[in-house]
């Protein structure tokens, strides 16, 4: 079967696991679809923008009713593994 791939822009919320911290941001994306139907999956992931500074630490990222754990560091946003 074939299908397409799309780069995607979806606005989240990043919540600090310990401080409380909490920012909005823009996640980018690849989304591949199946074609000929509605099946879609999201992956490769990158937070684009926040709006504001936010120290280094563990998030959550809440967007498109998903939910990431990231960690904040000197070497920028990367996803933490399950």
């Amino acid at each position: 079967m074939a299908f397409t791939r799309e780069p995607v822009r979806m606005s989240g919320v990043l919540r600090g696991s310990g401080g409380g911290e909490t920012a909005k941001c823009m996640v980018s994306a690849l989304r591949v679809t199946l074609e000929g139907t509605r099946f879609f999956k999201d992956c490769q992931f990158s937070i684009e923008w926040v709006s504001r500074p936010l120290p280094e630490g563990n998030y959550r990222l809440l967007f498109d009713a998903k939910t990431i754990d990231v960690c904040l560091s000197k070497r920028g946003w990367r996803e933490v593994a399950a």
